[in-house]
């Protein structure tokens, strides 16, 4: 069989930070390139500078050129003639399912990929799959129970409005398989040596007996994680042991005039706790701080944050978690197995029509909604510290918890998670082709 990979450019101009969905198409990307068992591995690319991009992802990876094909924009039907699946790395079919149509077949499957899809745009993208040619043998890979549940249900509203509007009986046909997104183990395990931890540590001015704890992810409380959980619950973690405590939060500010705010709330409620914030692009520490941590911590109150990569990557860096119980993050850690949760409330169901109404009626820009969304989310701080004395107070705890977690990795390995997303593309294309023999 045959699939191509529709691509546009990801990776932003140095002028523009880096989002983590951006990171995560491109760890797809260099991991397809990587594993993909194609004999040639077809781009469906709009200009130059994604197949630019394609090249040079392929060649950090050790990728031949000469195995790389792209097919440019528009795509005539004798572009797609031979291919069984096209798979977008994001859920935007754009004009890929209306160009099927244009076959003298029921042509190639399509499938998108989810990642977060809380904002006004995600619906309108939605909307397409219902709207437009899409089949039972298309398909949007949801990384998360969470993000399967929001698309089921987008779907099933979608339906009854226009079995409502057009007195059909209607239902989108497409799947919705949930597939993880992954990390690259052998990376990991390559920055995350004993002898990196030395090091980093010493760059940090860590004692041997001090421990540190982690957070990776952009600073800003309106998109990602309002920071006052997270320093309440290691200011009372300092408070209830004998150790020093570092939180080093690593990231970038976003906007960066709230750098001012996150460095106030550090010594107002985190004043016994040596709080560093750390760029992402820190030339100190190229590999992160993954190696020179002790606990990771993300207590996440935002609704974008449907998947979560970084617990994923503290598994691969062999640390213990303690996160939110929300969205997403569900789905990667079991409470006193392989981690430990805090307890993480919303109002109840049918509670948030006013806070629609901000963003449906345009009042709000996203967010704005974001932030209005998370100041009605509640995170259990004390949960989240009990669980930190705990982890700083025993170190087996910590091992056996991080030990139980990596038994996890391989469903997080891409090295296993490219052969499912290729299994899944045959299936689709077999289905599709059974379709058009009916």
């Amino acid at each position: 069989m045959k699939f191509a990979i529709s691509y546009s450019v990801v990776k932003p101009t140095p002028d523009f930070k880096i989002f983590g969905i951006q990171v995560a198409i491109l760890n797809l990307l260099r991991a397809y390139l990587r594993y993909g068992q194609q004999d040639k591995l077809t781009f469906l690319v709009r200009g130059e500078r994604s197949q630019r991009e394609v090249e040079e992802n392929a060649q950090i990876v050790g990728i031949d050129l000469a195995q790389l094909e792209f097919r440019y924009d528009p795509y005539t039907p004798d572009k797609l003639q031979d291919i069984d699946t096209v798979f977008r790395v994001d859920p935007m079919p754009g004009h890929l399912l209306k160009d099927r149509a244009a076959l003298n077949t029921s042509g190639f499957a399509f499938c998108g990929l989810a990642h977060a899809i809380a904002g006004y745009e995600g619906g309108s993208v939605l909307e397409k799959y219902c709207l437009d040619p899409s089949a039972a043998s298309d398909a949007i890979i949801c990384p998360s129970q969470a993000i399967k549940a929001v698309v089921h249900s987008f779907f099933d509203l979608y339906a009854e409005y226009l079995n409502q509007r057009f007195n059909i009986t209607y239902r989108c046909p497409v799947q919705l398989p949930v597939i993880p997104l992954g990390v690259d183990l052998e990376h990991f395990n390559k920055i995350c040596t004993t002898e990196k931890r030395a090091q980093q540590r010493h760059i940090l001015g860590l004692g041997e007996n001090d421990v540190a704890i982690l957070w990776v992810g952009r600073l800003s409380a309106a998109v990602k994680a309002h920071p006052l959980a997270m320093l309440r619950s290691v200011e009372i973690a300092a408070k209830q042991t004998n150790k020093h405590l570092h939180f080093l939060m690593v990231g970038y500010f976003a906007p960066p005039q709230i750098e001012l705010q996150f460095r106030q709330l550090a010594r107002d409620f985190a004043p016994n706790v040596d709080v560093q914030f750390i760029a992402s692009c820190d030339p100190r520490f190229p590999d992160g701080l993954w190696a020179a941590s002790d606990i990771f911590l993300s207590l996440i109150d935002n609704i974008q944050e449907s998947f979560g990569l970084t617990p994923i990557e503290a598994i691969a860096a062999g640390l213990p978690r303690v996160l939110s119980d929300w969205d997403g993050y569900r789905d990667c850690i079991k409470n006193d197995v392989d981690g430990f949760t805090a307890r993480t409330l919303q109002p109840p169901p049918e509670q948030g029509q006013a806070l629609a109404q901000l963003a449906l009626g345009g009042e709000n820009a996203y967010a704005e909604y974001l932030a209005k969304t998370a100041l009605c989310t509640a995170v259990d701080f004390h949960q989240a510290a009990a669980a930190l004395v705990a982890l700083i107070e025993n170190p087996d705890l910590r091992q056996r918890m991080a030990n139980a977690a990596r038994r996890r990795i391989p469903d997080y390995d891409w090295k296993n998670i490219i052969p499912a997303y290729e299994g899944l593309w045959a299936d689709l294309a077999a289905e599709n082709k059974l379709r058009d023999r009916k």
